[in-house]
């Protein structure tokens, strides 16, 4: 529960935004090959979640989202030697999808590099004893 919590809450859209992070990375690892909510698990700490910390409802509420959305398709595997479990591909939407994200998360890559060269150039033109400049000493 903690886990979707994290997802959901923070200021400013921070949890949809971390939740949108979330679909995108399990839509690359479809884009790669199918898979199932452990491996999938596995290949999130990729893009910097631990497997450890990673709530598996939070994962598969995920996948049904996706899934209800045309993005990505599931079906059990019958081949498995242990209990049945659910694979997912992803589906034509999906791709179409993905590459839309992946260009949004381009330009919004693109707006935050400049505003970081602002940032940066705005700090260097500060002066010694403005604010957020450097401290002037009264010693010489």
């Amino acid at each position: 529960m903690r886990e979707r919590q994290r997802f959901r809450r923070g200021g400013r859209g921070g949890g949809r935004r971390r939740w949108f992070f979330l679909e995108s990375c399990l839509l690359v690892l479809l884009r790669r090959e199918p898979g199932y909510g452990y491996s999938l698990i596995q290949g999130l700490e990729e893009f910097g979640f631990r497997a450890g910390e990673m709530d598996p409802c939070v994962l598969y509420r995920a996948l049904r989202e996706l899934e209800e959305l045309g993005l990505v398709a599931s079906s059990w595997d019958e081949s498995s030697l242990g209990p049945r479990r659910r694979v997912y591909t992803l589906t034509p939407q999906g791709e179409g999808a993905l590459a839309e994200w992946m260009e949004a998360l381009r330009q919004r890559r693109l707006e935050i590099e400049t505003l970081e060269a602002a940032w940066e150039a705005m700090r260097g033109e500060r002066k010694p004893g403005s604010p957020g400049g450097e401290e002037q000493s009264d010693a010489t």
